[in-house]
């Protein structure tokens, strides 16, 4: 898995455990280099200086004990030029190299029944000055007493190091890296406490919450660059927003005038198909106009404290409708048993209830029944006989400027403009089907009273 599809709190385990074996090493390699340069990585036992000594002993031609100059004892030898050993065969021939100490000289002959030892004549604690062993070697079995302390090999300090870093470090370092893939998560959690309700206050924004930021308490400095461009975004795209909605609030004034204008003096010309049509036009033109300034009055909020009765404004908007569905053909009845009283603003509801009617109208086609239900707790059905909505176009019928028809009386803002409405009013507008196959309407306002 590519570190780039990891989830932050795994990178940081991964991060920090990578750190942590980096900079293990590098303290390891670090002292082992300055015990190296001051000379403190040596064969304090002198084990390996009796190995070496073992190695480079052989018989000459005569029989005699000779020493073979290989590259290990040099090597003890240029570290110390004062290096010495000493080495006797079971016929007391010995064999020296450099000057031995005259208390080692008088110590040879008291080991006679010794294996091996490590000697320190001082006795000062610190480590053995010297080494006695009994070896196998090419010139037989011999009895080795050298000097300790030389250089070890870099071979033997690897293994040496490698041992130390088995058993001591490595131990260490696993029980750090389990340490941190434990307490990792609860520190990245706590570390983005803040960031996670940011992101929870972000979900809150939309077109309707245009003025809400992002807050900058408890959110990590690191991340404060980032909250801060997002919201100078969001002020740039509620300035433009504010531009557009500006835009189209003063297109719809301007268009007012003339489209009146237009309407006078079609109302002149004589009857003929050509009139017909331009003032179905016209007609589009002023509903077109209301419904964005109606979009745009609801765009600056309602005032939702007012005690709406319902059951008289589905008669009142009935009434002032009636003429509509008369010239259609169209039967327009309210069924509301009793009244229902929620808070609203009154005003809009009666034009999402208009626009509901008018829409069952234009769709329903001539001679369809119409009926206007009241529903509990705080609901308003509009059923129509008509051809009804396909169940594909019913989420997309909402949408703006979408019609079923495309030459039809409407400009495509009706339903929209009824579903802002039922959102302000905390409720919904759903689209289903009648019993009879038409459309049935239903703007829900249940959550007014909470």
């Amino acid at each position: 898995m590519s570190l780039s599809l990891l989830s932050l709190r795994w990178r940081l385990i991964w991060s920090l455990i990578l750190l942590q074996v980096v900079v293990g090493l590098l303290v390891m390699g670090g002292f082992l280099g300055l015990a190296w340069a001051l000379g403190r990585v040596v064969d304090e036992t002198g084990h390996e200086t009796v190995a070496s000594i073992q190695r480079a002993l052989m018989r000459g031609a005569d029989g005699q004990l000779v020493v073979e100059p290989t590259s290990a004892l040099r090597r003890l030898q240029k570290a110390d030029p004062q290096f010495w050993f000493i080495v006797r065969d079971p016929n007391g021939v010995q064999l020296r190299h450099g000057e031995v100490p005259p208390t080692y000289l008088r110590l040879l002959n008291a080991l006679d029944d010794t294996e091996r030892v490590a000697i320190d004549p001082e006795s000062d604690g610190t480590r053995p000055k010297a080494r006695f062993e009994r070896i196998e070697s090419r010139a037989g079995p011999v009895a080795v007493m050298a000097q300790t302390g030389g250089p070890l090999t870099v071979e033997n300090t690897l293994k040496g190091t490698g041992i130390a870093f088995l058993f001591l470090v490595a131990p260490m370092a696993l029980v750090t890296c389990l340490g941190v893939i434990l307490a990792t998560p609860f520190v990245v959690k706590r570390g983005l406490k803040g960031v996670v309700a940011t992101a929870e206050h972000a979900e809150g924004i939309d077109v309707h919450e245009r003025t809400t930021r992002l807050p900058l308490a408890n959110v990590a400095s690191e991340i404060r660059p980032l909250v801060n461009a997002v919201n100078r975004a969001f002020d740039r795209l509620n300035e433009g927003y504010d531009r557009q909605e500006r835009f189209l609030a003063d297109a719809a004034h301007e268009l007012r005038t003339p489209i009146t204008t237009l309407q006078i003096h079609l109302e002149g010309l004589p009857n003929d198909p050509l009139k017909m049509k331009l003032m179905q036009a016209s007609a589009r033109l002023a509903t077109l106009a209301e419904q964005l300034l109606d979009l745009q009055r609801l765009d600056h909020g309602l005032s939702l404290d007012q005690q709406v009765e319902l059951k008289s404004l589905c008669e009142r908007v009935a009434a002032d409708i009636a003429p509509l569905a008369i010239r259609s053909r169209c039967t327009l009845s309210v069924d509301a048993p009793q009244p229902l009283t929620v808070r609203g603003d009154a005003p809009s509801l009666e034009r999402a209830l208009t626009n509901l009617i008018q829409n069952a109208i234009e769709h329903g086609g001539p001679g369809c029944d119409i009926q206007v239900r009241l529903c509990e707790p705080s609901c308003i059905e509009v059923r129509d006989s008509g051809p009804g909505i396909p169940e594909a176009d019913r989420e997309r019928v909402v949408a703006p400027f979408h019609r079923l028809v495309p030459r039809g009386r409407g400009a495509g803002l009706g339903l929209h403009l009824v579903a802002e409405v039922a959102r302000l009013h905390r409720g919904q507008l759903s689209i289903g089907s009648s019993e009879s196959g038409g459309a049935k309407m239903r703007l829900e306002l249940m959550n007014l009273e909470a």
